[in-house]
């Protein structure tokens, strides 16, 4: 509990502090790059505080100069700041519409990017889907969870089709990545934080550039089995 309350407690001040100041610097320079650097910061910092370790594993599998979509399975909390750690993009994300409304915070997803999803409207829903696959066709990579939510006992969930109809509309490499150890360092509906190690292992990029939407079950069938592979 400690650890978690020095965690949050240093998150919530270094965003609040230092947020502001770059959103600007953001405005200015029409760069993004400042944000992500104080991010890393951040969880650098913040894993240093409540002693994570984090191992990589298949960097050199992604496509040189090519905008990708990574696509991970969820087990812990910390799953989004680990993979802003370990990949070497500054990607954006599919969000719940709900987390631009929050203070500060939705203002450094939207320099930085991300595009919010309403997922109980289908209209709207696609509407963002396709915003996305327009920026990623421009060189925004982006990195999404396809179960859509935390699983709870470390087992693969369904995945959703939203964001395989985005790489196909971008002609994106998918890139599979797999977490192994995030749930028993933050696990998810727990106010802990336990020092570990987690693993992030990435694999062969799957070709999107030949496929057209009546292919999406099959590529979600092939990212799955990439997934589960090392789980």
């Amino acid at each position: 509990m400690i650890r978690a309350t020095l965690l949050y407690l240093f998150t919530g001040l270094f965003i609040l502090v230092l947020a502001p100041p770059a959103i600007a610097w953001t405005l200015l320079t029409r760069r993004d790059s400042v944000l992500y650097t104080l991010a890393r910061a951040c969880i650098r910092t913040g894993g240093w505080i409540c002693g994570i370790r984090v191992r990589v594993e298949g960097k050199e599998k992604i496509p040189p100069e090519r905008t990708c979509v990574f696509l991970s399975n969820h087990q812990g909390n910390i799953d989004g700041p680990l993979l802003l750690y370990a990949l070497p993009h500054n990607w954006a994300a599919l969000v719940k519409k709900e987390m631009m409304r929050l203070p500060v915070l939705s203002l450094v997803l939207e320099r930085a990017g991300f595009v919010p999803i309403e997922r109980l409207n289908p209209k709207q829903a696609h509407a963002g889907i396709d915003e996305g696959a327009r920026r990623l066709a421009a060189g925004k990579p982006f990195v999404a969870f396809p179960e859509g939510t935390r699983s709870r006992d470390g087992r693969l969930g369904p995945f959703k089709k939203g964001v395989f109809l985005m790489a196909i509309k971008a002609g994106a490499p998918v890139v599979p990545v797999t977490i192994l150890g995030s749930s028993a360092i933050l696990p998810p509906g727990r106010y802990s934080v336990s020092p570990g190690e987690v693993r992030v292992l990435l694999h062969n990029p799957i070709e999107t550039g030949h496929l057209g939407l009546e292919d999406r079950d099959a590529l979600i069938a092939e990212t799955r089995r990439a997934i589960a592979s090392a789980l």
